[in-house]
């Protein structure tokens, strides 16, 4: 099984293959840093047989239908890929500079050369290309999740997703971010860093040190007992927390929640953690539904309407006009 590499796309090519160029050469080496670092990728049997882990199956881009076609937009402005640098692997070189083209043109040829290191063996890969407004968070974030969704439902695992938030907007990064925070299905976070503008147009990765950043996924920690409580307060507007402890102590789905739980172990246990993450917040004698929370159910009901629709990621771009699949060949 191979991983799947969901990113925005702006003009810059280097931003999509530089990864792959970076992925391609740990993978080649393999030494014990190198298999330290694919370590939590793959199945648990081909771990178990030494089989090399971590190879890229797919890649899933977010962009706008400018950049993909190299259009002008409406004030005129060009959608063309920026200049591009083959560089040698880990260096950085002034030249020769290439001229740019419509971004599924100039990615396609540069694919070719940086993919195979990292396709495991297979001779073509495959590539979602996903059409986004780039200015409506919501767009984006809604077209994000129905592919974390898709991807996440297909076997018993699911599809192993690494994020990648060096390409596009800020817009989608952030919606990126927030699927893997509110959707607990991402595996990895990851952006690559440039030294100088030079290096910015190199197609390839420019050096082994400070490249690769690592981030942290952190996974919005809500246990069900949580949401019992905020599913209440929804319902109830407000509740002490004594009436709450009852409440679910009486409830025909949650009474199992509580169950064998004090009351101060309640409180101690999900009402002060939620309060001081803003999910609950006092009023008067009680509690009600927090600002935080406030702001995150829009995009929590968005990924469950997501997860109860979804469709493998294939159906899904059959089925919807905003996302294409291609088949890549390598040779």
């Amino acid at each position: 099984m191979g991983v799947y590499h969901l990113m925005g796309l702006g003009r810059s090519p280097g931003a999509v293959t530089g990864p792959l160029s970076y992925l391609a050469y740990r993978y080649k080496h393999w030494n014990k840093e190198d298999q330290c670092f694919f370590a939590r990728s793959g199945e648990v049997a081909q771990r178990q047989a030494g089989q090399k882990v971590g190879d890229v199956q797919a890649l899933v881009l977010f962009t706008t239908q400018e950049v993909l076609t190299g259009k002008e937009g409406a004030r005129g402005r060009s959608f063309l890929s920026n200049e591009y640098i083959e560089n040698p692997l880990g260096r950085v070189v002034e030249g020769p500079v290439q001229g740019g083209g419509p971004m599924k043109e100039v990615l396609r040829g540069l694919l070719r050369k940086e993919w195979p290191g990292i396709s495991g063996g297979r001779q073509a890969g495959t590539i979602f290309w996903c059409e986004v407004d780039r200015r409506d968070i919501r767009n984006i974030y809604e077209r994000i999740v129905q592919v974390v969704a898709a991807l996440s439902g297909v076997g018993g695992q699911g599809k192993e997703m690494w994020v990648n938030l060096t390409g596009g907007n800020n817009v989608s990064n952030f919606a990126l971010e927030l699927a893997a925070t509110l959707s607990g299905d991402v595996a990895r976070l990851y952006y690559v860093q440039a030294e100088d503008p030079v290096a910015e147009k190199c197609t390839r990765f420019t050096a082994e040190g400070g490249y690769w950043i690592e981030l942290p996924v952190m996974p919005l920690a809500l246990s069900r007992l949580d949401r019992a409580v905020l599913e209440l307060l929804r319902e109830e507007g407000s509740l002490g927390s004594k009436d709450l402890y009852g409440r679910l102590l009486n409830h025909t789905e949650f009474w199992n929640l509580v169950h064998g739980i004090s009351y101060e172990t309640f409180k101690d246990i999900s009402l002060t953690p939620m309060w001081k993450q803003g999910l609950v917040a006092e009023a008067g004698f009680g509690y009600v539904v927090g600002p935080q929370w406030e702001l995150i159910q829009p995009y929590e009901d968005v990924l469950q309407q997501a997860r109860q629709g979804r469709l493998p990621l294939e159906q899904l771009a059959q089925r919807e006009a905003w996302i294409e699949q291609e088949k890549l060949n390598f040779n």
